[in-house]
């Protein structure tokens, strides 16, 4: 049930205001970390500045610089039973006890019955059992309270988030927008709602919401900058900045000891941290990898924090793997700690920012070695996170200075790919698919919130230029069908010239491939997994690398595929890339014969050779530990990288 037109109503009279920043750094460590560990929960609560809040954190209050009545008051108001219920529930949070904190504020309330963040916490408590909409129900009782408090306001729009309800956040972001326009979450929060919704307005004001952010780059979700804006400066500020508000990492900058023995005369042991060891897109690069690790040189540790039941690719994993640990519900720094009693030489993250990640495991120094690989396209920021995996294409020298952690670099695509795979027996036709036989047909299989105006403006002209010709774009909700379609519309172009694609099965999906002539990458962040799925198909990528790694890595493939060709630099070479590929058939027949011949013999498809590479560079890496030498740029090639 949409919970908008009950928006509008109580919220016709709200008058602009701003809320406190401790208030809303108090509330957003409750409702802004809910698919974050605990610990980063409690860390960005502490930072509240009720006294409730010191309270709940156990921290004493300092009473020296008041006045002696002001000091008995508050005295009183610590005896109160409503204190100590606040301060008991507190602790319960912190302990993961949410049934005896709801209890316990239950209680509360009874002696402070217009306590607004009493049913605030109440909230907070559903949410961390992913009980949303018991979650929302407390909230508007704290709503009801305070009718016009943004804090209330932009919590309520955060769970329908997460509850996929995402035209409603957005009314309740863009409410909080114009009461606080300050708020960087919010913002952060309002700018990924729009983009999931192919909600174009979010760039009508983009300069805007840019200096919000930058303002106060420690809030809000990386990964959404990551797609709304090429900047790579400014991609590494943000995450500089929130490691170092994370109480779990900024505590544990110092390196810690570990008692070992170098790697000289045994193997290297290295373990890779995840919760996507299933059908997921990085297993489907990285299974092969784990396979083919040479394993008189390394042991390999799988560290699982997935709630995923047990399936084939999963299987596939553990098959190559010499210890699993299953660490789903293990607090971070106890993770950190089984590495390290476990005796990881380097320890690998997969998640980076990506959705359900635990970079506080990271912060707590799992391994001598730390290395941010593949799932996340940027710079951690983290002090602790010594490398980060890429290639000369996707960071070049000039590109070096967005990162804190130092490159070790392949000497080809960074990206694994599986040769293993096989190509599908059973192909659909374009009739199937819903296709014009005969036609043109461009292809967006990005994920639709990459999508930006900047693209979808050649786009459109390349389909006004082409006659005979569709695009095939992948959108499986009603709503973000009709934004592309408006947007087509407002541009000229009518609605039969678009062909949508829904969400299928990985074999299925794959198996249509094919069946695209021509595909049109995205500038801010490529396609990663899909690019190089598509010339594994035979479809040639037309991409225009940008400055951050994520507008970089589709050069970086198909410069690896053989096929540099495909690189655009500027806006107008792309379209005329495009538009020559589509208007010249026999060029593009034999576009396609070359990426045949050259999947099995250029290095995209050469996991045998990748992963020698991958082992070798992590040789190198703790050999330099061992060594006792700091973190460096490193190369499989002699002299200065």
């Amino acid at each position: 049930m949409s919970v908008c037109p009950w928006f509008w109503r109580i919220s016709k009279g709200i008058a602009a205001r701003s809320a406190t920043r401790s208030e809303v750094n108090r509330f957003l460590g409750i409702f802004f970390q809910t698919d974050r560990n605990l610990s980063k929960t409690v860390a960005h609560c502490s930072r509240g500045g009720s006294a409730e809040g010191r309270l709940s954190m156990n921290k004493p209050l300092r009473t020296k610089h008041l006045s002696k009545s002001a000091r008995r008051k508050l005295e009183a108001e610590a005896q109160s039973p409503a204190v100590f219920l606040k301060a008991e529930a507190g602790q319960a949070f912190i302990e993961g006890d949410y049934q005896r904190a709801r209890e316990l504020t239950m209680q509360a309330l009874v002696f402070e019955p217009e306590n607004a963040t009493l049913h605030a916490e109440i909230a907070s408590s559903f949410m961390q059992e992913k009980k949303y909409e018991l979650a929302l129900k407390h909230l508007m009782g704290a709503l009801k309270l305070e009718p016009t408090s943004p804090k209330w306001l932009s919590a309520i729009g955060t769970i329908l988030f997460l509850m996929d309800k995402l035209g409603d956040a957005v009314g309740f972001f863009e409410a909080v927008y114009q009461l606080d326009p300050e708020n960087a979450m919010n913002v952060s929060r309002l700018i990924q709602s729009q983009m999931n919704l192919c909600d174009w307005s979010v760039y009508e004001d983009q300069k805007n919401k840019l200096r919000i952010l930058d303002n106060d780059p420690s809030n809000g979700d990386p990964f959404t900058t990551l797609l709304y804006v090429d900047d790579g400066a400014f991609q590494k500020k943000r995450v500089v900045m929130k490691t170092r508000k994370k109480a779990t990492i900024s505590e544990q900058k110092v390196a810690r000891k570990f008692d070992r023995t170098p790697v000289a005369d045994r193997k290297i042991r290295v373990g890779y941290f995840s919760c996507d060891f299933f059908n997921h897109a990085t297993m489907f690069l990285m299974a092969r990898h784990f396979e083919l690790h040479n394993r008189d040189k390394f042991e390999i540790y799988i560290y699982d924090y997935s709630e995923e039941p047990d399936n084939v690719m999963r299987q596939r994993v553990l098959r190559s793997a010499d210890c699993y640990r299953q660490i789903q519900g293990v607090k971070d720094e106890d993770v950190a700690e089984l590495a390290r009693a476990d005796g990881l030489d380097i320890a690998i993250d997969l998640k980076g920012y990506t959705k359900h990640a635990r970079p506080a495991i990271f912060g707590f120094r799992a391994a001598p070695v730390q290395i941010s690989y593949l799932g996340y396209p940027g710079t951690t920021g983290m002090p602790t996170m010594d490398y980060f995996l890429a290639d000369p294409v996707t960071v070049p020298k000039e590109g070096r200075r967005h990162f804190s952690e130092k490159i070790l670099y392949m000497p080809n695509c960074y990206q694994v790919n599986d040769n293993s795979r096989a190509h599908p027996e059973e192909k659909p036709t374009r009739a199937d698919m819903g296709l014009p036989e005969d036609a043109v047909v461009f292809c967006s299989f990005n994920n639709h919130n990459k999508v930006t105006p900047a693209e979808f403006d050649i786009w459109m002209d390349l389909l006004k230029d082409v006659d005979n010709s569709v695009l095939w774009f992948l959108a499986a909700a009603d709503v973000v069908r009709a934004n592309i379609l408006k947007e087509a519309e407002a541009r000229g172009v009518p609605a039969d010239r678009i062909v949508f694609a829904g969400r299928c099965s990985t074999p299925d999906h794959v198996a249509r491939l094919p069946l695209a002539d021509i595909f049109l990458d995205t500038f801010a962040c490529n396609a990663h997994t899909t690019a190089s799925e598509m010339l594994w198909s035979g479809v040639p990528v037309v991409t225009k690398p940008g400055e951050q790694f994520a507008a970089r890595v589709a050069a970086s493939i198909v410069t690896a595929v053989g096929c540099p060709e495909l690189i655009a630099e500027t806006d107008e070479e792309y379209r005329a890339l495009a538009l020559r590929l589509a208007t010249q058939p026999e060029e593009r027949q034999a576009l396609r014969e070359k990426l045949k011949a050259n999947i099995p013999t250029t290095p995209l498809y050469d996991t045998e050779q990748y992963v020698r590479d991958f082992e070798a560079l992590m040789e190198k890496a703790i050999q330099r530990y061992d060594d006792g030498l700091k973190p460096d740029h490193l190369s499989l090639a002699e002299g200065k990288v």
